[in-house]
């Protein structure tokens, strides 16, 4: 198991040595280009990774509290992704009013919450 999630994190380690790279000069963007673009802006924005970030800190504090508590792992993996993506959705609910919101970030939210929620059950 250790070695599956080294190979995992080396291999999402080049996949992100390869997106911060510069992009080709395209003459003639394509659907499937412009979706590499994005995609390149997504990880390597600031506001996207706090929200990773963010939501990965409490969905694993909340996942690490319900499984110490009940040790029902199914359980706390939902609750500790439910804690997450409602703070995530908390925070782009207030965004609306009072700063930019935006759909991407609640896609970062998901990123990071699931993250949270997953890593925190291996045992090793």
């Amino acid at each position: 198991m250790r070695w599956l999630l080294i190979c995992i994190l080396w291999s999402s380690n080049i996949a992100a040595q390869s997106l911060m790279s510069d992009p080709p000069k395209i003459s003639e963007p394509s659907s499937v280009h412009y979706v590499l673009i994005q995609a390149q802006e997504f990880a390597v924005s600031t506001d996207k990774q706090l929200h990773m970030a963010g939501c990965f800190m409490i969905s694993s504090l909340t996942t690490s509290y319900v499984y110490n508590r009940s040790a029902d792992k199914r359980k706390a993996i939902l609750l500790g992704f439910g804690a997450g993506m409602t703070a995530g959705i908390a925070k782009e609910i207030y965004d609306i009013r009072y700063g930019n919101p935006d759909w991407a970030d609640i896609l970062a939210d998901a990123i990071g919450s699931g993250l949270g929620a997953v890593s925190i059950t291996f045992t090793f």
